[in-house]
């Protein structure tokens, strides 16, 4: 395994060495809240083999040690405060240099919002794929107030979801728009897990590319590939939303 890190500048500044992982395949899948987020991201990694990371739940694990960044992050989920960017970032370098066998990364979730979306493109690579999850706000948002319900969250952070998604949406868009013709644009709005055969098809070029050991590791651009809007509509059940998630986190999850 390569060290996590090449130099230290101060406390706060660690420089990762990412070249043990640079040339694996990275599949963003994103969403708002209820849009079946890690269903799609787990529908991928089984077509695929590639290695799930749920930055959320990074987010949620190192909030429980007892370490300065640790206790930095329960104090802005306490807060109900926004995570620094730099810092999700930063826990997801660490993951994928956990696991330099892996055969590629599917980021679930993920990024929330341009800056950390820049960080990640400048710190480690850009994507070869971003799947973008389409569906209704009122759909995303009865999920995800469902969802909530069974878990028995407080009624405040049930009656906010509406306002999450809303929120949510803005951001996420705006993010898939700085990836140009490598956003594949899905339909979510009925169950994700019948996009099995639709998603086998649009990574084939993916897979393929990830097996060649020439593979371009140059940036995208909007001219690279063609724009890949599928509106796959499918009145199967509806699933539940994703995993609990902190108020604060709640727009870049499930």
């Amino acid at each position: 395994m390569g060290c996590f890190f090449s130099r230290r500048n101060n406390e706060e500044d660690v420089v990762y060495d990412m070249s043990p992982i640079r040339h694996l395949p990275v599949i963003f899948v994103n969403g708002v809240p209820g849009a079946g987020n890690q269903t799609v991201a787990q529908t991928i990694s089984n077509i695929t083999g590639y290695t799930m990371i749920r930055p959320g739940e990074l987010v949620r694990a190192e909030a429980e040690k007892d370490t300065p960044r640790g206790r930095l992050i329960a104090d802005k989920l306490r807060a109900q405060e926004d995570i620094p960017e730099q810092l999700t970032v930063d826990m997801v370098k660490e993951a994928m240099l956990q696991q330099e066998d892996a055969k590629g990364f599917i980021l679930v979730s993920f990024p929330k919002n341009h800056r950390m979306s820049n960080m990640f493109n400048r710190q480690v690579k850009w994507p070869e794929k971003i799947v973008a999850l389409e569906v209704d706000n009122e759909v995303a948002a009865t999920r995800l107030q469902n969802k909530l319900s069974e878990l028995g969250r407080p009624e405040s952070e049930i009656n906010a979801a509406r306002e999450i998604v809303r929120e949510a949406a803005h951001k996420v868009k705006n993010v898939h728009k700085r990836f140009g013709g490598h956003v594949i644009t899905l339909d979510s709005s009925g169950n994700p897990k019948a996009l099995a055969s639709t998603l086998r098809e649009i990574l084939s070029d993916t897979i393929e590319r990830s097996r060649r050991p020439d593979r371009d590791m140059r940036a995208p651009n909007s001219a690279s590939a063609p724009e890949v809007n599928l509106n796959v509509t499918n009145q199967a059940e509806e699933p539940a939303p994703d995993a609990e998630v902190p108020r604060s986190e709640l727009e870049g999850q499930s």
